[in-house]
């Protein structure tokens, strides 16, 4: 892999992770449920979740052709990093499958 491939996946992983960064250290003093607290482990899973999105696209986007072909991938990849955040905060898709297969 070049470098230039992980270059853009890299800042815009960290500069997505700086808004939960600077929300954590603003809301410290509030209790726990109300505000931003989120823990060390938590920046580690969506670095790697953001992470991962940013490269996929990056891998698939060069090889289509067309940019809607492009919008069309990251808006797969969009889609999917957005269920699998909802999932990992609040298990909205588990509680959905449950109430609709019960």
């Amino acid at each position: 892999m070049t470098k230039q491939l992980l270059t853009r996946p890299a800042l815009g992983t960290g500069l997505l992770l700086m808004i939960p960064m600077v929300m954590t250290l603003v809301d410290r003093a509030k209790a726990p449920g109300e505000g931003w607290h989120w823990s060390p482990m938590d920046f580690v899973i969506m670095g790697a979740l953001l992470f991962a999105a940013g490269l996929a696209y990056e891998l698939i986007s060069r090889r289509l052709k067309t940019p809607a072909q492009r919008w069309l991938a990251g808006l797969g990849i969009l889609v999917i990093v957005v269920l699998v955040w909802v999932e990992l905060a609040v298990g909205a898709l588990s509680q959905l499958f449950a109430y609709l297969f019960a």
